[in-house]
């Protein structure tokens, strides 16, 4: 399935994409940026960071919400994980706050399929991270789903194969027992903060099409693939005197979506696949596409100068995230 994440700045945008995702029944995988249940990225989970969190999520999901939902949380550690190196006790001494940060949401949305945006990193599949023994299992193995990335990062560097043997060895570490989602993004991410190049239609497909081909087969012989292809890109990337522009962008890149994701549907129909998601009829949808983009952007009802998560314009530390919500690029060659 395609799903949006379009990070929305203001009232008024994509109205050309809500239109078209609405007709296509595409849903809305909701993000709680800015550290997930870390509401301020100190790299500590307190209770007022929960208290914070929970009146986010009950604000933006609906009740016995089942369905896709990510938690970015890059700062204080995404040096580290994305490292070519790291102790095996540094690396579980992250992790275990990342683990805390999962068992918080699932005790505020038991049933959701909380996860964290890009994590695997390319990195932590790759053969030095392996040669070292390092792996993120204690957390993927507490998560409800897994949302690894293939941003692209450079025009003239098509990593296919690469990509598909990291789609496969996060399928191998669901275990069909989540869904696994891979994040697109319509831009090249590694410019050096260059975010204006647009990936073209043809590189774009083949990427996505990598990860559609991705598949893990366990020991009754099941096929397990993804469940689905999320849509990012955010309009901080684009002056204002470009968001209409931006708009009818984002919609071409859905409408390819949607037709290569119907081509793969036809070319499988007569073949057993899992994508790891629950009995429940709601699991495979996000939330409904709002009418408006303002919709989407209310903060959590937090007292004035209080953190908010889901709309922050002005870093509150020196180490904080720059507007786009990405570092220039997470993509890493071993």
């Amino acid at each position: 399935m395609v799903y949006n994440a379009i990070k929305w700045t203001a009232e008024n945008q994509g109205q050309s994409t809500i239109s078209y995702t609405t007709h296509e029944g595409i849903t809305r995988v909701p993000i709680a940026y800015h550290g997930g249940v870390d509401t301020d990225s100190s790299g500590e989970i307190t209770n007022r960071n929960i208290e914070n969190f929970t009146r986010w999520a009950e604000d933006v999901l609906p009740p016995g919400y089942a369905g896709p939902v990510v938690l970015d949380y890059e700062q204080p550690w995404w040096k580290e994980l994305s490292a070519k190196a790291i102790t095996p006790e540094r690396l579980q001494e992250i992790l275990s706050v990342y683990e805390e940060g999962i068992q918080a949401a699932r005790g505020v949305f038991p049933n959701a399929q909380w996860g964290y945006w890009g994590l695997p990193l390319l990195r932590n599949t790759g053969p030095i991270w392996e040669e070292q023994g390092l792996s993120l299992h204690s957390l993927t193995s507490t998560c409800a789903g897994l949302y690894p990335d293939i941003y692209d990062s450079s025009p003239n560097n098509q990593r296919l194969d690469q990509t598909k043997n990291h789609i496969e060895k996060v399928l191998a570490q669901a275990a069909g027992n989540m869904p696994v989602y891979v994040f697109a993004s319509p831009r090249f991410t590694g410019q050096h903060g260059d975010h204006s190049q647009f990936v073209p239609d043809d590189v774009f497909l083949k990427q996505v099409n990598t990860a559609l081909q991705a598949v893990w087969v366990d020991e009754n012989g099941m096929q397990h693939r993804i469940q689905g292809v999320i849509l990012w890109d955010t309009y901080s990337f684009s002056d204002e005197a470009n968001w209409g522009k931006l708009d009818q962008q984002h919609t071409h890149y859905f409408k390819l979506l949607v037709a290569l994701t119907k081509a793969w549907a036809k070319s499988i129909k007569d073949v057993s696949v899992s994508t790891g998601l629950a009995s429940n009829d709601g699991s495979q949808f996000g939330t409904h596409e709002p009418q408006n983009s303002g919709e989407t952007l209310k903060t959590n009802g937090a007292p004035k100068n209080e953190v908010t998560i889901f709309n922050r314009e002005i870093p509150l530390k020196e180490h904080d995230r720059v507007e786009s919500d990405r570092v220039p690029s997470n993509r890493v060659v071993d």
